[in-house]
């Protein structure tokens, strides 16, 4: 955090930045001193000679007015060069010059004034460095110019009095004075730590988001890549299944031995299992890195459900599974991606099929609920923890346990379905618990829902 910032300013700068601000939103202050210096100048005009309040006026307003072109200029230059101590050193020589006109009034006190224009010049110095304590206190060196500029000329000349009651008031008011130099400093140190917390928070949060641009640079380059390795194992693979196919099915005659042709359906097999991760892991990585597209189409998701019935029926009978199908009769048309569709469906009664022990129930049910289409597959298998759930739901997750640990997959079917869903503006909700099989819901928008009248119609 102590090294040069993302704008290339390092943290002390930016600090001395964030004091400037503050320390040249003044204006409003140097014109009130203006102000306030005529009223003090009519207040003294009746022993004080006119040309002499005159000139003091005069060389207030010029210092007032340079003071003024000083701000408009800090203001006029970009934010990047505001930092330079040069800022903070001119603005307290103008401090200064307005502090001393303020003292060299009080010098001629002892000359011109009676004990009226002492109490005047010491109420307005009360005030005014007072009121510096809230306007420049947040650079120091410029308060304690402005104030002892003032206060020193001030209290020299009360105390040496010879009334003795404005010699005690001489005395007060370098009491008060101090304990005003104290608030001043303390305030100056509260702005310093709020300046201070206020930048490292800054380069926190920039340090997080670059670390969060990179972090996602990364996700995306490895994902982008995983697609690219997916496509490329895609070709051999097609040819594996093809050679393995063509051997299966001895279209070139008689292999001359029955092993062959288990090899050859091993391979073929194998090719398929193979060419499936590859299938998923293409689908993933394109969820990832933000590649994957929807081609929609209004679709009956009834019969989708019911071919993917018919295409498992024969697993879940070997695996002693009853599989069955519960489907709306008002079921109304689905705007989505067909292909998708089956793939979410797909992945999701393989688990229920996979994690469900002989005897057991798989079910796939199509309703409509507040317009909105909500497909959901339940079985009665060995079900999750919470824990259990939170890992099934990350590429690659899988959880370990007596039934599974002989059965095969790469843990990518929920988190496609999660990604698939998603795509589809659906929301995917898991109800399970250990022993207690598993309901996974997909509830699409009522955006994506279409009346089959309407379909019709169009």
């Amino acid at each position: 955090m102590h090294g040069p910032s993302a704008n290339g300013k390092t943290r002390s700068e930016r600090i001395l930045a964030e004091k400037l601000e503050l320390l040249y939103r003044t204006s409003a202050a140097i014109l009130t001193n203006f102000v306030i210096s005529c009223v003090v100048a009519w207040l003294l005009s009746d022993f004080y000679p006119h040309w002499v309040l005159a000139w003091w006026l005069a060389a207030v307003g010029a210092v007032c007015a340079a003071r003024l072109m000083l701000l408009w200029r800090f203001h006029r230059t970009s934010p990047e060069t505001r930092c330079s101590p040069c800022a903070a050193r001119r603005f307290t020589l103008g401090a200064l010059a307005s502090g001393m006109l303020w003292g060299a009034i009080c010098l001629g006190l002892p000359v011109w004034g009676d004990a009226m224009d002492y109490i005047v010049l010491a109420v307005t110095a009360a005030g005014m460095v007072a009121g510096a304590v809230s306007t420049i206190s947040v650079y120091f060196p410029s308060y304690l110019c402005y104030s002892l500029s003032f206060a020193i000329p001030l209290t020299t000349v009360s105390i040496l009095h010879r009334d003795v009651d404005i010699a005690g008031a001489g005395a007060m008011m370098v009491i008060y004075y101090a304990a005003i130099s104290l608030t001043a400093w303390r305030t100056n140190r509260f702005i310093a730590a709020t300046a201070e917390l206020s930048v490292d928070n800054q380069l926190l949060k920039t340090s997080l988001d670059k670390a969060h641009g990179e972090r996602d640079a990364a996700r995306t380059d490895k994902w982008s890549t995983l697609a690219q390795l997916s496509h490329e194992l895609r070709t051999p693979l097609n040819a594996i299944l093809g050679f393995s196919e063509a051997m299966h099915g001895e279209i070139f005659g008689k292999l001359g031995h029955t092993r062959y042709k288990e090899y050859a359906e091993h391979v073929l097999t194998s090719g398929r299992d193979l060419l499936t991760l590859t299938e998923e892991l293409l689908l993933l990585s394109q969820g990832e890195s933000g590649t994957l597209s929807l081609k929609e189409t209004e679709i009956d998701a009834g019969e989708v459900i019911r071919s993917l019935i018919d295409l498992k029926a024969a697993t879940a009978g070997r695996a002693g599974l009853e599989l069955q199908a519960y489907i709306a009769s008002d079921l109304p048309l689905l705007k989505a991606d067909t292909a998708k569709l089956r793939q979410m469906l797909l992945n999701l009664i393989d688990n229920a099929i996979k994690f469900t022990p002989s005897g057991g129930e798989v079910s796939v049910t199509a309703a409509v609920r507040d317009g909105s289409i909500v497909l959901k597959v339940s079985d009665t298998g060995i079900g999750m923890d919470r824990e259990q759930v939170a890992i099934a739901l990350e590429p690659f997750g899988r959880i370990a346990n007596a039934l599974t640990n002989n059965t095969a997959g790469a843990g990518l079917g929920l988190p496609i379905c999660k990604r698939l869903a998603e795509l589809h503006e659906a929301a995917l909700a898991i109800e399970t618990a250990p022993g207690r099989g598993t309901s996974v819901t997909i509830t699409f928008p009522p955006v994506r829902t279409v009346s089959r009248s309407a379909a019709a119609a169009a």
